[in-house]
C-alpha cells in the first residue's frame, strides 16, 4: 500500500500529519502608513479594520475580508535609531496555523531560524500584537500565529 503524502523540501508528512498553514497577512513598510493606507483603501477597495500610533509604530490594517495587510512604520527610538537601514517595501508575511508547536518544529526542521525579538518593549502598542513566533527562512521573514489576525473592522 503506497502511503499518501505531502512533499515539502525536508521530506514527507502523512496528510493526516499536515495541517495546511493559511496565510493571513502581508506586512509593507511605509514612511506615512495613514496616507499609504488611503491609497490602498481608494485604488483596491480594502477596508481598514484597524490603526495605531504609539511611541513605538504608526500602524494601519486593511483587509480584504481574506488577507489582511498591515502597514507599519515603527519610529526612531535610542534602541532603534534607524528601523528602515534597508529602505521600505513588504516586510513579511504572517500564517496562521492549527498548532503552533508542530508548525515551529515543522519550519526548524525546514532550515527556518527564530528571528530575534525586536530590542523595544511591545507592551507599548496596546494590543495591537497578533505574532506568536517570527522565522526566517531561505532570507525570507514571516510570523506563526496559532490564534489569528482579526478580518473585521474594530468595535469602537
Amino acid at each position: 500500500m503506497r502511503r499518501k503524502c505531502r512533499l515539502i523540501s525536508s521530506g514527507c508528512w502523512p496528510k493526516e500529519e499536515m495541517r495546511v498553514a493559511k496565510i493571513r497577512h502581508i506586512a509593507i513598510t511605509a514612511e506615512d502608513p495613514f496616507a499609504t493606507a488611503e491609497l490602498f483603501k481608494k485604488g483596491f477597495g480594502l477596508e481598514e479594520i484597524g490603526r495605531g500610533d504609539s511611541e513605538l509604530a504608526r500602524e494601519v490594517y486593511l483587509t480584504d475580508g481574506y488577507i489582511n495587510v498591515a502597514i507599519v512604520c515603527w519610529k526612531r527610538t535610542k534602541e532603534t535609531p534607524n528601523p528602515y537601514p534597508e529602505g521600505y517595501g513588504l516586510d513579511h508575511f504572517g500564517l496562521q496555523v492549527d498548532d503552533l508547536e508542530s508548525a515551529e518544529a515543522r519550519a526548524r526542521a525546514a532550515g527556518a531560524t527564530p528571528q530575534p525579538p525586536p530590542p523595544v518593549d511591545l507592551s507599548k502598542l496596546d494590543g495591537r500584537l497578533f505574532f506568536e513566533k517570527k522565522y526566517v527562512l531561505a532570507g525570507v521573514k514571516f510570523d506563526l500565529s496559532g490564534h489569528g489576525w482579526p478580518v473585521a473592522a474594530e468595535k469602537k
